[in-house]
């Protein structure tokens, strides 16, 4: 059977393809919409979404290279709404073609499943990071997790932002706390560097 990647599914579904460009925060589909596509990001980025109470909450973003909407295949409507980050060139791929792919090249449903393992991780530290009731604590909770075995330093990979919206916090609340932290002589911060005190370290993990 021919090897088929997720960069050839979408030469070999050419005349099946959707592709677009959306502008920075301008909404590609809405939570309940049918859910008729999966969606590959070429390029850019994409917010998944839900609104309660008349409140947006970021799920996880989506990065080029990566798909979307993955659901479909199972749910007939859309979980969340994805609103572009910024400019994307986003390919719809439809529904029943996807389904044919996977049933069709191994190597296709390995990566795909690969995938989803990866992301399932990602959303079930996201939620055990969102259980901690006070933003002290999820702060704390996220920076330790980066922490490699060993080190006391972690190199921040994504904006502030980002990791606000990930905490659930305003940026100027992340700030606020960082700057605690620092007071209390937990972490030293330079720019994207967070070096976390010995002492702190050998309080909380036996280092």
């Amino acid at each position: 059977m021919t090897s088929l990647t997720l960069n050839s599914l979408l030469d070999t579904l050419t005349a099946t393809l959707t592709r677009r460009i959306f502008t920075a925060k301008e909404l590609l589909l809405q939570q309940g919409e049918p859910a008729n596509y999966l969606y590959w990001v070429k390029s850019g980025r994409i917010r998944l979404v839900s609104f309660v109470n008349h409140q947006m909450v970021t799920h996880y973003f989506v990065e080029a290279g990566e798909l979307f909407g993955e659901s479909a295949l199972y749910i007939p409507t859309y979980g969340c709404s994805a609103i572009a980050e910024t400019i994307s060139e986003v390919i719809a791929i439809p529904v029943e073609d996807f389904a044919t792919a996977l049933k069709e090249h191994s190597s296709l449903a390995e990566t795909y499943l690969a995938t989803l393992t990866h992301r399932l991780y990602a959303v079930k530290s996201l939620l055990e990071l969102r259980s901690i009731s006070n933003g002290y604590g999820r702060l704390l909770h996220y920076l330790t997790n980066q922490l490699e075995p060993g080190r006391d330093t972690v190199i921040l990979n994504k904006s502030l932002r980002d990791i606000a919206s990930e905490l659930a916090l305003t940026p100027e609340a992340l700030s606020r706390l960082l700057s605690r932290l620092q007071r209390e002589g937990v972490i030293n911060r330079k720019k994207r560097s967070i070096t976390f005190s010995q002492d702190w370290l050998e309080d909380v993990f036996n280092y």
